[in-house]
């Protein structure tokens, strides 16, 4: 299941990609889009574990928060009635590593709800995850910001998403969809092929990115 997950992942953030990109054009250095796929691809045919690979291919800064996200997803794909736990240590280290907290107008806006709403109501930790990430997310747009470049930039951001916090709560999201996308494959195992059942999981992540 692993695997495939990386691997839909990685298709999903091709579509996200020049999205990204023109988020962080706006408060940074435009890249963030083609950072995060670069990582994504590199997870499925290496030997290294999720978080190791992701951070070997995208290295600096991000790519070290970015990895540390990673390797709480991997966990939460086996264990989701753990799931809030394992973005709290994440979310911890993160704020820890790059000296931010909720409300600076990071990818931490969108973990750290997502991780207080997972432990909250355990039995639905995926979705209300999913829900708590993409709501952290869309109030970065009226957040100043105060950490890297972005606080430069006029009115430090104001009016515009933070990418991290977007590409954050698309990952999020991302599990609770294929683990539900994974319980409706099973159903369907004998009526849908494997590569069908790809297309269907493709067009619910591209139906999803259409609302928000």
């Amino acid at each position: 299941m692993k695997e495939k997950f990386y691997i839909l992942l990685k298709e999903h953030f091709i579509n996200l990609e020049s999205k990204l990109n023109q988020l962080d054009a706006v408060i940074g250095d435009g890249d963030h889009g083609s950072t995060l796929l670069k990582g994504l691809s590199a997870i499925p045919n290496s030997e290294l574990p999720p978080d190791k690979a992701f951070k070997a291919e995208t290295g600096g800064a991000s790519g070290s928060l970015f990895s540390i996200l990673i390797g709480a997803i991997d966990k939460g794909i086996e264990n989701s009635s753990n799931f809030g736990e394992f973005l709290t240590n994440a979310s911890n280290r993160i704020s820890m590593i790059g000296e931010a907290k909720e409300g600076d107008k990071t990818m931490l806006d969108a973990l750290i709800p997502a991780a207080k709403a997972s432990l909250n109501d355990p039995k639905n930790s995926l979705e209300e995850a999913s829900l708590a990430a993409r709501e952290g997310a869309k109030k970065t747009v009226t957040m100043p910001a105060k950490k890297g470049r972005a606080k430069y930039v006029e009115n430090a951001g104001i009016g515009h998403m933070d990418p991290g916090a977007f590409s954050t709560s698309e990952i999020i999201s991302f599990v609770e969809l294929s683990t539900t996308m994974a319980a409706i494959g099973t159903l369907l195992l004998f009526r849908l092929s494997s590569d069908n059942l790809i297309t269907l999981f493709i067009r619910c992540m591209e139906f999803s990115l259409s609302i928000y």
